[in-house]
């Protein structure tokens, strides 16, 4: 027989506080494994590369390229500096990049070859114009 103000069971308001608690660990957690795998990158000035990505373009990037395939817009470490093109070749060790733009004034892997795979920093997923340039282009 219970005892009268005694309680048997779960308790709601000690439930919720646990869920409130587990609720913000579990999205500090995937804040943490969001800003390590995700990141942003701008489109340097001057950098006509690839039409749909102007420069001044602001570029949420996969860093860890998992979604890496021939045609992928990509950041790669160049022999000239940090560079932004188009996968089109691919193999276990290697990436070769070439502008979809033929007047860009940089150079691709036309005049400098394959670049080995790790020299890719970053995929393209989404890139916002700059202002006043038009709407949002995905990638």
């Amino acid at each position: 027989m219970a005892v009268s103000g005694s309680t048997t069971g779960l308790d709601p308001i000690r439930a919720a506080h646990w869920l409130r608690r587990g609720t913000w660990i579990a999205a500090a957690l995937l804040f943490v494994w969001f800003f390590v795998r995700f990141g942003t990158r701008w489109v340097p000035a001057g950098m006509n590369t690839v039409p749909g990505l102007p420069p001044g373009a602001w570029c949420i990037v996969d860093r860890w390229s998992r979604g890496l395939r021939v045609g992928s817009d990509v950041f790669v470490d160049g022999p000239n500096g940090v560079l932004l093109s188009r996968v089109t070749a691919l193999d276990a060790a290697t990436v070769t990049v070439q502008h979809p733009n033929p007047n860009a004034f940089w150079s691709d892997s036309r005049t400098f070859g394959p670049l080995p795979r790790s020299s890719v920093l970053a995929t393209v997923m989404v890139a916002l114009p700059p202002s006043g340039s038009g709407a949002e282009h995905g990638r």
